[in-house]
């Protein structure tokens, strides 16, 4: 092989060298997946680059086998810099948007039959906004902050809800006077196995068992993000089976799911929190 076609095969490794690392880490990095899939990935096309440089016709094979090489470097180096952890620091952000879920249950103690009321509160109390997620409600596309509490159950059975929810959306600089919102109360009934609620079959409309109770800050038209110093407060009652025997209530969770702006991109979080209050049905007084 002469100097030049050895030179030529070279600049052509070195390109796709660059070019596939220049690719994979920003996507790793953006979109925080991590450098193993990636790196099989790469070899894959590797190999299939190899089996060109024997298969494909005799014009073209010194590019197959350049590629092939790159690939296998490229690989190469993502392994190293997957094994000796000198991403892992960018892949740990600093700052996210981790908001807090606030729950309280009234009263802690009851009898088969009485009314429960659960509270969900969070508030924003960093320096930018908690952005909207796209959702299906009745077959309309919806975006807003999404807030959602499990309806407790008994042997599976769900508690009814006693009256509509409601919802409030106020500030810190004015917490005696709600803002506008485009909140819409919402229910669904995911079931197993649970998935993403962005797939949830949403509904305005609740029905006896019943699951999960929301609220969205949208209307189908409009969507509000959670912006610094905003408090969304879901409220909602339900009904303690008249044939629930005396002990604790099953609670399951409560929980938050938004968009967070990170770097060039949006990072999603769906949060939970497990209620760890306890509510204590008593035996029915004689």
């Amino acid at each position: 092989m002469s100097t030049v076609r050895r030179r030529l095969n070279a600049r052509r490794t070195a390109v796709v060298t660059f070019a596939v690392l220049f690719l994979v880490v920003p996507v790793a990095l953006l979109t925080s997946i991590q450098l193993v899939p990636l790196i099989l990935s790469v070899l894959a096309l590797g190999a299939l680059a190899t089996i060109g440089g024997f298969v494909a016709p005799v014009s073209i094979r010194a590019r197959f086998r350049s590629a092939a090489k790159g690939l296998v470097t490229a690989a190469i180096l993502l392994g190293i810099l997957h094994f000796t952890g000198l991403l892992e620091p960018m892949y740990r952000r600093e700052g996210w948007l981790l908001l807090e879920l606030e729950i309280e249950i009234s009263p802690r103690r009851v009898q088969a039959g009485d009314p429960l009321t659960y509270t969900l509160s969070t508030t924003n109390t960093e320096a930018r906004a908690a952005l909207s997620r796209y959702y299906v409600v009745d077959g309309v596309p919806y975006d807003g902050l999404l807030m959602y509490g499990r309806i407790p159950d008994l042997d599976t059975v769900r508690f009814s809800l006693a009256e509509p929810p409601t919802v409030i959306l106020t500030s810190e600089d004015n917490p005696g006077r709600p803002r506008d919102c485009p909140c819409t109360i919402v229910y669904a009934n995911p079931g197993i196995p649970e998935l993403n609620p962005t797939s949830w079959d949403w509904s305005t409309t609740y029905a006896p068992g019943d699951e999960v109770v929301a609220v969205i800050t949208g209307d189908g038209t409009t969507y509000h993000d959670l912006q610094p110093g905003e408090m969304l407060t879901l409220r909602y009652t339900v009904l303690v089976p008249p044939e629930h025997p005396p002990g604790e209530v099953h609670h399951v969770r409560a929980s938050l799911a938004y968009r967070d702006p990170q770097w060039a991109t949006y990072y999603t979080h769906d949060l939970w929190f497990p209620i760890e209050d306890s509510v204590i049905v008593e035996a029915a007084s004689e």
